[in-house]
C-alpha cells in the first residue's frame, strides 16, 4: 500500500488520469461504448427537447385558459412564486405565538435531532465493520447493543417529525380557512364575488375546502424538504469534510449543481398541470352538484343522457389532463431516477476510490479502510438523498406553485371585493351611459324609501330602469309588476345594497329594517326553530321564545309542523317541506324579524288564496310596508301602489284603483 501513497497536492492530477483510464476502459468494450452513446444521445435528446420547450410550450394544447391569459401576460408582469406566497405565509404564521409557529419550531428542533442522530448512528455502524474486519466479536456484540439503543430515539424523533408535520399543515389550513370565512363571508362579498364581479371564479368552494387543504399539505412538506436536505448537506459535509477531506467533495457537489440546472432545463410546466388539472377536478364536481340539485327536473325531462354526456366530457377533459400530467411526469422520471439516484452513487463510490486505493488518510490497514468504507458510504448515502431532495424539490415546489396560484386568486378576489373595484366599474360605466339621467349616487337615511333620479344598471352595463323618481310612505304597499328582465327584483338589489347605486339619490331606512322573502326560500341548516329565525341563532331558548315562534306558525297554518317535527328535529328542510311550506315558513320568518319594509318576491305563489290573504293581513297588522314582486294581477287589492315597469327603461308609478277608491297616477 506504501508504494501507492501520494500527496494530497497530487490527488486532483491523479484522479483525472483515473477518469480518463475510466473512459478509455469504457470505448474498449462493447457494454461501456453502449455506456457512452447513451449518455452523449440522452443528453443531445434532452438538450433539444429543452429548447423546444423555451421557444414553443409543448403543454399549451391541454389547457384551456392559456390564450385568454396571454394577452394580459404582455401587458402585466407575472408574479414569481414567493411574491404570492409571501402574502399568505403572513396570514398563516401571524406571531410568534401563533399554532402554526410552534408546530413549524417544534418541526425544526427535532428535523436537527434526527440529522445528529443519522450522524451517530453512521459512526456507529463504521465501528461496527471496523470490529467485523478484525475479528474483535466481543466487541462487536457490545456496539451492536449500542446501535439498538440509538434506534430508540431514531424511531421517536422519526415518528415526532410525521406528527409535527401533519399538525403544521392541519394549523396553516386552519388559520387560512378562518381567514378566507371571515373575508368572504362579511360586506355581501360572497354575493358580489359571484353576482357583480366580471372576473368571478367559479369553483371557490373547491379552493377554499379542497386546494387550500392540498396546499398546507404541500407547503409543509415543502419545508421539510427544503430544509432537511439543506440541514443534512451542511452537517454531512462537515462529517464527510473531516472524513475524508472538503476538496474530496467538490466533485459530488458540482454533478448535483449541474443535474440540478439540467433538470431546470428540461422540465414541463408542472405548475400549469396542477393548476390546470385542479379547475377540471372542480368543473366535474360542480356537473355532478348540478345534476343532484336539479334531479327531479331532469327526470320530468328524460335528460339523463344528455347529462351523461355532459359528466361523461367532463370527466373526458379531467383524464386528458391528468394523462398528459402523467406523461410528462413519467419523462422526467426517467432523468430524475437516472441523474439523481444512480449516477449519484457511482459519482459518490468514485470519491472513495482515490482515498482508499492510494492509502489517503492513513489508511494503512484492513480494519481501518472497512471503517472508512462503511461510514463514509452511510454518510454519502444520506448527503446524496438530502441533495436529491434538494435537486427534485423543483416537483415540490412546481405543485405547491399551482395551488398556490388558485389560493392567490381567491385572495385577490376577496381584495378587489373589499376594495369595491366592481362597483367603481359600474359607476364609471354607468356615468359614461348615453342614456344616463342621474346625477351623482347618494345613499340618504330616512324613515321612508324614496328614489329620485336613480338610473338602475345591471353588472354588465345595462340600462333597466331610467330616471326613476318615487317615495313610498309607511304602510302603503306596493305591487311590482312588468315582463321578465324589466329589473323588478334588480330594483330590490340596489335598495338592498347588492348592487350599487350608480346615480340619483336613495333614501331608505338604515339597519335591518328592510328584509327579503324569495320565491323559494332558503332553509338553512339546523333546527326548525332556526328555519324561522334565521340568521339569528337561538342558542338557548325559552318557552316564551318557543311560544312566540309556535304563534308565527299558527299565522301561516304551519303549526303542525312543531307537533310533527319538534322544535329541535334536524333536518335537511329543503327536501322535508313541499313548495307552498317552504313559503308560509318564509313568511313566518317575516314575522319573526317584524321589519319595517317587506319585499315578497313572487313568495304567495305557492300558496292557496285564503292563506295568502291572511298573510297580507298579518302584515299590515304588524305595520309591515309590502313590496311585492309579481305577475298576477289578482294581488292589487293587497297594495297601494302598482309600480309597472316595461323592459324598456320605463316605469309608471300609480295608485291600485279599488272598490270605493280612485286612481291616482304620480
Amino acid at each position: 500500500m506504501a508504494d501507492k501513497m501520494i500527496s494530497s497536492e497530487r490527488w486532483g492530477t491523479t484522479y483525472l488520469a483515473l477518469l480518463k483510464h475510466f473512459f478509455s476502459t469504457c470505448l474498449s468494450t462493447r457494454r461501456g461504448k453502449l455506456l457512452v452513446f447513451l449518455w452523449f444521445s440522452g443528453s443531445a435528446a434532452s438538450w433539444v427537447w429543452g429548447v423546444y420547450k423555451r421557444f414553443r410550450d409543448p403543454a399549451r394544447h391541454y389547457f384551456r385558459q392559456i390564450q385568454k391569459t396571454q394577452e394580459v401576460a404582455k401587458t402585466e408582469k407575472k408574479k414569481g412564486l414567493w411574491s404570492k406566497l409571501k402574502p399568505i405565509l403572513r396570514i398563516a404564521f401571524p406571531s410568534l405565538f401563533a399554532p402554526s409557529s410552534f408546530y413549524l419550531g417544534t418541526y425544526t428542533v427535532f428535523l436537527v435531532f434526527r440529522i445528529l442522530l443519522t450522524i451517530k448512528i453512521a459512526s456507529v455502524a463504521g465501528r461496527l465493520g471496523k470490529l467485523i474486519g478484525a475479528g474483535k466479536f466481543s466487541e462487536m456484540f457490545h456496539n451492536q447493543v449500542i446501535f439498538g439503543l440509538w434506534c430508540y430515539p431514531a424511531a421517536i424523533v422519526n415518528s415526532i417529525l410525521a406528527y409535527t408535520g401533519d399538525e403544521l399543515a392541519l394549523s396553516i389550513r386552519t388559520i387560512i380557512t378562518k381567514y378566507l370565512h371571515t373575508k368572504y363571508l362579511s360586506n355581501d362579498i360572497f354575493y358580489r364575488s359571484q353576482n357583480v364581479s366580471k372576473n368571478k371564479i367559479d369553483d371557490i368552494d373547491t379552493r377554499i375546502s379542497q386546494d387550500l387543504k392540498k396546499f398546507s399539505s404541500s407547503a409543509s412538506e415543502l419545508y421539510g424538504n427544503l430544509l432537511k436536505p439543506v440541514l443534512e448537506v451542511l452537517l454531512y459535509s462537515a462529517s464527510l469534510s473531516q472524513l475524508m477531506g472538503l476538496r474530496h467533495l467538490l466533485g459530488f457537489y458540482a454533478f448535483f449543481i449541474i443535474s440540478s440546472r439540467w433538470l431546470q432545463f428540461v422540465m414541463p410546466p408542472f405548475a400549469k398541470f396542477t393548476s390546470e388539472s385542479q379547475r377540471l377536478e372542480g368543473e366535474f364536481r360542480a356537473h355532478h352538484r348540478r345534476v343532484m340539485v336539479h334531479s327531479e327536473e331532469i327526470a320530468f325531462f328524460g335528460g339523463d343522457q344528455r347529462e351523461r354526456e355532459i359528466l361523461d366530457a367532463s370527466y373526458m377533459r379531467t383524464r386528458q389532463i391528468s394523462h398528459a400530467h402523467h406523461m410528462f411526469q413519467g419523462f422526467m422520471s426517467v432523468f430524475d431516477n437516472y441523474l439523481v439516484k444512480y449516477s449519484a452513487s457511482m459519482v459518490a463510490y468514485s470519491m472513495l476510490i482515490p482515498a482508499v486505493y492510494f492509502g489517503l488518510h492513513g489508511l494503512s490497514n484492513m480494519e481501518d479502510i472497512v471503517q472508512y468504507y462503511l461510514t463514509s458510504t452511510q454518510l454519502f448515502v444520506a448527503l446524496g438523498t438530502a441533495c436529491k431532495h434538494l435537486v427534485l424539490s423543483y416537483k415540490r415546489i412546481e405543485t405547491l406553485s399551482g395551488f398556490t396560484d388558485r389560493i392567490t386568486e381567491v385572495m385577490e378576489m376577496i381584495t378587489d371585493q373589499m376594495n369595491r373595484k366592481d362597483e367603481i366599474r359600474m359607476i364609471e360605466e354607468a356615468w359614461s351611459h348615453p342614456q344616463r339621467t342621474g346625477d351623482k349616487p347618494k345613499i340618504v337615511t330616512g324613515d321612508v324609501i324614496e328614489f329620485k333620479g336613480v338610473d338602475i344598471f345591471s353588472p354588465a352595463g345595462q340600462l333597466l330602469i331610467r330616471n326613476l323618481n318615487l317615495a313610498i310612505e309607511k304602510k302603503k304597499n306596493v305591487l311590482v309588476s312588468g315582463k321578465n328582465g324589466a329589473g323588478k327584483t334588480s330594483l330590490f338589489r340596489v335598495l338592498a345594497g347588492l348592487w350599487p347605486l350608480c346615480t340619483g339619490t336613495l333614501t331608505k331606512p338604515k339597519g335591518q329594517k328592510l328584509f327579503y322573502v324569495p320565491q323559494k326560500p332558503y332553509m338553512t341548516l339546523g333546527n326548525l326553530r332556526d328555519q324561522l329565525t334565521y340568521p339569528i341563532h337561538l342558542k338557548s331558548p325559552t318557552k316564551e321564545e318557543d311560544d312566540k315562534l309556535l304563534h308565527m306558525l299558527e299565522l301561516v297554518q304551519l303549526e303542525y309542523l312543531a307537533k310533527r317535527e319538534g322544535w329541535d328535529t334536524v333536518k335537511d328542510w329543503a327536501d322535508v317541506l313541499s313548495g307552498g311550506e317552504k313559503q308560509r315558513i318564509g313568511m313566518a320568518r317575516l314575522f319573526f324579524h317584524k321589519p319595517e319594509f317587506g319585499i315578497l318576491d313572487e313568495t304567495t305563489s305557492a300558496v292557496s288564496v285564503d292563506v295568502e290573504a291572511k298573510i297580507y293581513e298579518t302584515c299590515h297588522n304588524l305595520g309591515i310596508t309590502i313590496f311585492t314582486v309579481s305577475h298576477r294581477p289578482q294581488l292589487r287589492h293587497h297594495h297601494d301602489y302598482n309600480l309597472h315597469l316595461d323592459g324598456e327603461g320605463g316605469w309608471e308609478f300609480k295608485a291600485v284603483e279599488h272598490e270605493n277608491g280612485k286612481v291616482e297616477s304620480h
